[in-house]
């Protein structure tokens, strides 16, 4: 099951004729990428912008300073993921300079989450002061912003900044093709290696188990230390990519796009990965990340469950900044396009029945 990277393969069957709608420059933050969570939220993003606009009339690379395209265009769509985060994505830098709206859809300001100290005789002692927040991306959106995450949100609200918490568009895939093939997805998170790679070979005694890179340098780096098992790779098509997740009976992550899209498509899931302001977004979907040391029991404490509410009511904030943006640009949908996702609602709220 090995495989290497190759190109993404677009998405397919978009619903609106490029003809009918504004011609906007799409900001792609996926064809550079060395994270595939990059090309998974990139997949649920253009899935629902079809249900909005027609494809793109231009796109560049966000991760490369100084590639916008020429030509007109009425406004600028970035996806969201990281690129508020200053010098995550250096494309967006000047890209005040078109002179035209730039709306962004479910973004976030990457940081650590502040210490909150301990208290001593009622008072709170070593908590360290937070580091200031650079806003210049930010400031360079039109409002509403979408917010990815609840730490997001309240920065943005406190900067003044007008801003949604919408989640993100990979809670809202579309549940195709899931099924059950008996098998341990283990979706692979940041570093400790050889921890993980352990761990993997320990749980194989009792399941079948499949690892999941993330990362374009993941293969070599698990092979270079002893991985035997099935190991999956991206290989540029992300809809197989994703298969693995819809067809695993248990996932086991350290990632939190191996955990969003499994939450989308009703899989037990266990995350054990980083603990920052991106994972807020977990705490308010109500889904537990633990330990390192907890993995031992991570296949009996995984979890289907998620708050359906919450995300029900991300899918209807991300709605409202699509309709503003249309409201501003004209509505070219025809009477028969829905405004509300058929497969996203399933997803979120459908399966609540």
């Amino acid at each position: 099951m090995a495989m290497t990277n190759e190109p993404r393969r677009r998405a397919a069957d978009d619903s609106l004729d490029a003809a009918t709608g504004p011609r906007y420059l799409y900001a792609n933050f996926a064809d550079s990428a060395c994270n595939y969570g990059n090309c998974i939220i990139d997949f649920a993003t253009r899935l629902t912008l079809r249900r909005f606009f027609p494809p793109p009339a231009g796109e560049f690379d966000s991760c490369v300073r100084g590639m916008m395209p020429g030509g007109n265009y009425e406004f600028v769509l970035v996806p969201g993921c990281t690129m508020l985060t200053v010098g995550q994505n250096p494309g967006l830098e000047q890209i005040d300079a078109l002179g035209i709206p730039v709306y962004c859809l479910a973004g976030a300001l990457w940081r650590p989450l502040p210490s909150a100290g301990w208290l001593l005789r009622n008072r709170v002692r070593g908590r360290p002061p937070e580091s200031a927040v650079d806003f210049r991306i930010a400031r360079l959106m039109t409002p509403p912003i979408g917010a990815r995450d609840r730490d997001t949100y309240q920065l943005l609200q406190s900067a003044g900044l007008d801003s949604r918490y919408v989640g993100c568009p990979s809670l809202f895939l579309p549940g195709d093709d899931v099924g059950d093939d008996g098998y341990v997805l283990v979706s692979l998170g940041r570093g400790r290696v050889r921890a993980q790679t352990a761990f993997a070979r320990h749980l194989s005694r009792d399941h079948q188990v499949v690892g999941i890179c993330h990362e374009v340098d993941d293969l070599a780096r698990y092979r270079a230390v002893g991985w035997r098992l099935p190991l999956v790779t991206y290989t540029g098509d992300i809809e197989l990519y994703l298969s693995y997740f819809k067809r695993a009976r248990v996932v086991i992550t350290g990632r939190l796009h191996g955990t969003l899209p499994s939450l989308a498509y009703g899989k037990p899931v266990f995350y054990y990965g980083t603990r920052d302001s991106r994972t807020t977004l977990l705490d308010d979907l109500g889904v537990p990340i633990h330990d390192y040391s907890d993995l031992d029991r991570a296949v009996e404490r995984a979890s289907p469950g998620f708050n359906r509410f919450v995300a029900e009511r991300f899918r209807l904030h991300m709605d409202a900044i699509l309709d503003a943006v249309v409201a501003r640009h004209g509505d070219f949908r025809t009477p028969s396009q829905p405004r509300s996702p058929g497969p996203a609602s399933e997803t979120a709220a459908g399966r609540e029945r």
